[in-house]
């Protein structure tokens, strides 16, 4: 959130909320191998830029509107976390009420943009109604406000009568019409070749480094992927602070290119690199190996994308406080400290400054954990045509038996000792038959025996 809210009640019915929403799993033909570079990471990686450079804006504490920033999980299988916030909110247990929601801007695919084109797909069946179709018309033109001050983002509009994309604005609108707007690089087909495959990795977004840079170089590198992202974000955080109600510092807005190249590598390259290590939680150190994380949906437990995805906006967004780490396990015994508003992480710190030991401090954030269980199995209804029943058959591995092949020098070296050996025991043989009547001599009749 933008703001604090109060998790323990919900929002006043004019307490307005603009939604900016997006995904963070993909899949692939293969278990738990979901790159999922175009597909996932880089509308998610855009929307966390938006954040921080939103959290920026000097008056971001007194909008008139708050700004609730959403990362869904399990939307590949059927939209499992965003019908699930919608059944929540509708039942009440949500914070934020589905009749408080404002507008709803959603980022799709982003990385795969023809000639600097940005397309808004809107829904034409909501749209029929009159005072929906003004609220769009108004998002739409808050959006090319924004992006007339980044000549690197061209904002098109497609007619009103095709379709969203899948998206998941497509389950907010199938509870309640609200205005929305999906931002995408394609128009009518996906630009992204590898959707949803192994090989939506880091090339097919074009992201690559010098091979002459070190790790911890290419971490900071800031490639040209990276510089098109931050444009797309900077419209974004713009959009969302006009959509606020803020009017005096959009210009100011501004994503940083280095943030987007530093969390791209992390999540397509290496995630075990020193930026994320310094804003995790010490028990989330084994989530980074030295190859990019997966975004493959787990069944009954959050993946390894989920908590880096929480913490990478906690510090965007969060403020370093002054807190022990016993208080801020606790914060309930600290005095102007309040666990209903805020979310308190011990992350483990940069490095110190003789770079062995790190300092760790207390992140105090908004950014919460909510579940994204499929409310098919809440209600116990496993034929329902209405939630996702996504299951996995089997846990068992794939696996199979690899039987290495000799080198050619080794093959031929068996070989010729082989055919020596032969020749050898021929000769051996030949000459031991020759020499029988010597070598092994024939036995004497015995002879009588007298007593």
């Amino acid at each position: 959130m933008l703001k604090p809210i109060n998790t323990s009640g919900t929002l006043e019915p004019d307490d307005r909320v603009v939604v900016a929403a997006t995904q963070l799993d993909s899949r692939s033909f293969f278990w738990n191998v979901a790159p999922g570079a175009e597909s996932a990471v880089a509308s998610f990686v855009t929307q966390l830029a938006a954040a921080e450079a939103l959290h920026k804006a000097p008056d971001v504490t007194t909008l008139p509107r708050n700004v609730m920033f959403v990362f869904f999980q399990g939307e590949t299988f059927d939209y499992i976390g965003s019908s699930r916030m919608v059944y929540d909110m509708e039942k009440g247990r949500f914070p934020v009420p589905l009749e408080n929601i404002d507008s709803f801007v959603e980022l799709r695919q982003v990385a795969l943009r023809n000639s600097l084109e940005l397309w808004m797909h809107t829904d034409p069946v909501s749209q029929k109604n009159e005072s929906v179709r003004k609220q769009v018309e108004h998002l739409l033109t808050t959006l090319e406000k924004s992006g007339a001050g980044v000549p690197a983002v061209v904002l098109q509009r497609l007619s009103q009568s095709q379709p969203l994309p899948p998206s998941s604005l497509q389950r907010f609108l199938r509870a309640r019409n609200i205005s929305g707007v999906v931002l995408a690089d394609h128009d009518t087909v996906f630009h992204n070749r590898y959707y949803q495959s192994v090989y939506d990795t880091a090339e097919n977004i074009n992201v690559s480094y010098p091979a002459s840079k070190s790790p911890e170089e290419d971490l900071d590198f800031v490639t040209d992927t990276a510089k098109a992202l931050a444009d797309v974000a900077t419209v974004l955080g713009r959009a969302l602070y006009e959509l606020a109600g803020g009017t005096s510092f959009s210009s100011t807005i501004q994503a940083d290119p280095k943030t987007v190249t530093r969390l791209l590598y992390g999540f397509l390259i290496r995630a075990n690199n020193s930026w994320f290590q310094s804003i995790l939680r010490q028990d989330l150190r084994s989530f980074l190996g030295d190859g990019p994380l997966q975004h493959y949906i787990a069944v009954s437990s959050p993946t390894n994308t989920t908590y880096v995805v929480q913490c990478a906006l906690a510090n965007l967004t969060g403020k370093v406080i002054n807190l022990t780490r016993e208080q801020c396990q606790d914060p309930s015994k600290v005095p102007n400290e309040n666990k209903d508003l805020y979310e308190y992480i011990w992350v483990q710190g940069p490095l110190s400054p003789n770079e062995t030991d790190r300092l760790p401090r207390c992140v105090r954030s908004t950014v919460r954990l909510a579940k994204a269980l499929s409310p098919a199995f809440e209600l116990g209804q496993w034929g329902s045509t209405e939630y996702s029943t996504w299951t996995e058959s089997r846990w068992k591995d794939i696996r199979a038996r690899i039987f290495l092949v000799a080198s050619k020098e080794l093959e031929f070296i068996t070989l010729t000792v082989g055919f020596g050996v032969l020749v050898l025991s021929l000769i051996v043989t030949y000459c031991i038959n020759a020499k029988a009547d010597v070598l092994f001599i024939a036995p004497r009749e015995p002879g009588a025996v007298s007593f």
